[in-house]
């Protein structure tokens, strides 16, 4: 598998490195990319415009309601009865 790409390397020098033609990477709007720009640059664009909110950096993902509820629904087995206790009807 290669090595991914270093951040910190310029547009120019990774256009000879890959072997394209001068202008073949672009910015987001579509207009060439400076030679001088680095990498780690355009990957921000590009996530800032088309990726959403921004990729975590750590491992962990955030709780979410839907998680603790499917986290509570895969903890207790169908057909067994509620935490709730059951309150006697009253009688008119």
């Amino acid at each position: 598998m290669p090595r991914k790409i270093r951040s910190d390397i310029t547009i120019g020098n990774l256009e000879k490195k890959l072997g394209l033609d001068k202008g073949a990477i672009r910015n987001p709007d579509g207009s060439d990319a400076r030679s001088d720009k680095k990498l780690g640059t355009l990957r921000e664009e590009y996530q800032q415009q088309f990726g959403g909110p921004p990729v975590r950096k750590s491992k962990t993902a955030p709780k979410t309601a839907v998680n603790a509820k499917n986290k509570a629904a895969a903890k207790k087995p169908k057909g067994a009865p509620s935490a709730k206790k059951a309150t006697p009807k009253r009688k008119k």
